[in-house]
């Protein structure tokens, strides 16, 4: 597919980002890419807003008249109360990724569910049905994870946070949505829980701006029976997937995921099928 020539003019509409920090995002060169592949008069642009500018982040939104954005790092919990409409799965989950502006109306939905699972069968093309999980978080990435994996019938999961009240109060939840087994992990567990686990979820943003140095697993514990999914991304590989895939597991990035919910909060902005494979070449070129 060849873009399209588009001019940005007095109709064009307005999407972005919304988290702290931004600049490394890849979702701007992404969006931007397929809108011009369609055709679409829209611009994607990423804004750096702290906690406490949040609301009025989400007031200029409407007041521009801006189609929508995607929230990030540390805003898909904090938004669902500033929001006119939270879609059922994001109210249940607990976090929202993605906010269409309704004419006015703001409404939230969560994207990151469904492409968590599809990034997931990169991986794991059977899923994580019987699997064994270990999630490090408890944040807004964190709930969409154990949503999904809770959806796909995994045998149990394990939530380590550094506050312990986080991940208790996460499992609770969860316990609520499906099945499967929900258990906080203590401290001076997470290493032995992690060497037994199937599946280990990195959904911090511990390795977003350097090395993994403080994350809760040693690298020891890894070895060539785990599926390693590390939700950060960055140019290259980040090093949790690097020592990962050092020690024999099977590893990704977080670039699938990013592709996935990108493509349905695409979808939810313009009606328009994304074209995927050109968004997942953006993203993986890397290019900011």
């Amino acid at each position: 597919m060849e873009p399209r020539e588009t001019e940005i003019g007095a109709r064009t509409l307005l999407v972005g980002l919304f988290g702290h920090p931004v600049r490394h995002s890849l979702s701007p060169r992404m969006h931007n890419t397929a809108f011009r592949l369609q055709g679409l008069d829209l611009v994607y642009l990423a804004f750096d807003v702290l906690p406490g500018d949040l609301a009025r982040a989400l007031d200029a939104l409407r007041a521009l008249g801006m189609r929508g954005a995607n929230l990030t790092v540390p805003h898909k919990e904090a938004v669902l109360p500033l929001l006119d409409r939270v879609d059922a799965l994001a109210a249940r989950v607990g976090a929202v990724n993605t906010v269409v502006n309704e004419q006015g109306v703001l409404a939230g939905y969560n994207t990151d569910v469904a492409g968590f699972s599809e990034a997931l069968r990169v991986v794991l093309p059977q899923g994580a049905r019987d699997r064994r999980c270990l999630v490090i978080g408890a944040g807004g990435a964190a709930r969409a994870v154990l949503a999904a994996l809770v959806a796909e019938d995994a045998a149990e999961v394990s939530v380590y946070n550094r506050h312990p009240e986080r991940a208790a109060a996460l499992c609770a939840v969860a316990g609520e949505w499906g099945a499967t087994h929900c258990r906080p992990v203590a401290r001076e567990a997470v290493n032995t829980i992690a060497r037994e686990a199937d599946l280990i979820v990195n959904a911090t943003p511990v390795g977003l701006d350097g090395p993994v140095k403080d994350l809760p697993i040693p690298v020891d514990t890894l070895h060539s029976g785990h599926v390693v999914v590390d939700l950060v991304y960055g140019q290259g590989t980040t090093s949790l997937v690097e020592a990962a895939n050092t020690r024999g597991a099977v590893a990704i990035d977080g670039k699938a995921m990013l592709v996935m919910q990108a493509a349905l909060a695409y979808q939810l902005w313009t009606g328009v099928q994304p074209p995927i494979d050109a968004m997942r070449a953006s993203a993986e070129r890397g290019e900011r």
